[in-house]
């Protein structure tokens, strides 16, 4: 997908933190694939019955990938929505809602759905939703071709994702309840407005 809009542009450079964090994430796959999966996602995942003995879990999760598309599509997602967000707030104010984001998908996966979790996913969520409801009428071209505005595509995600978290889709190896976190803290974050003004 791609968004353009003239009511922020589309000449967005690649900004410095989401340029940092496709640099790590892409480094974290490799490093994993030379490593290996097993030993990576031992001691990097989001483990719910382990977090005690792996604390750094619910930060280190959110580099990790389960496969190559896993990583493409969440790469591909932040690589859009990311800059024109990153570029309005600064930096440190986006990193501090990316973080969040994250960590408000593992806290809801551990209450609904306590299993082991790794990707961007949750933090990815949450940036969609905040390039939204800054973008509410950007078109967002699905598949290079059919315009859809940015709150209309984020909304059905988000149902999507509700309704995929409460029934038995919950089995199909997807962090559903992940990435229902990422976009209930994003909204929590924003609607309380506890960014710098």
């Amino acid at each position: 997908m791609a968004y353009a809009s003239r009511g922020f542009g589309f000449g967005y450079m690649l900004t410095p933190v989401v340029k940092r964090l496709l640099i790590a994430n892409v480094v974290v796959y490799f490093v994993t694939v030379v490593v290996g999966q097993q030993f990576m996602f031992d001691w990097f995942a989001f483990q719910p019955h382990n977090v005690i003995f792996r604390p750094w879990g619910p930060f280190t999760y959110m580099f990790l990938h389960g496969g190559l598309m896993h990583l493409a599509v969440n790469m591909l997602a932040l690589f859009f929505f990311g800059p024109p967000l990153e570029a309005r707030w600064g930096e440190r104010e986006f990193i501090r809602y990316y973080v969040i984001c994250g960590l408000g998908g593992v806290a809801l996966s551990f209450l609904f759905q306590p299993v082991w979790v790794v990707g961007a996913s949750a933090a990815i969520f949450g940036v969609m939703l905040a390039f939204a409801m800054n973008w509410p009428d950007a078109p967002i071209y699905v598949y290079a071709i059919f315009p859809v505005p940015a709150k209309y595509l984020v909304a059905f995600m988000s149902v999507v994702t509700l309704l995929s978290a409460t029934s038995s889709a919950q089995g199909s190896g997807v962090a559903h309840f992940a990435h229902l976190g990422g976009l209930l803290a994003g909204f929590l974050y924003l609607k309380a407005d506890w960014r710098p003004k």
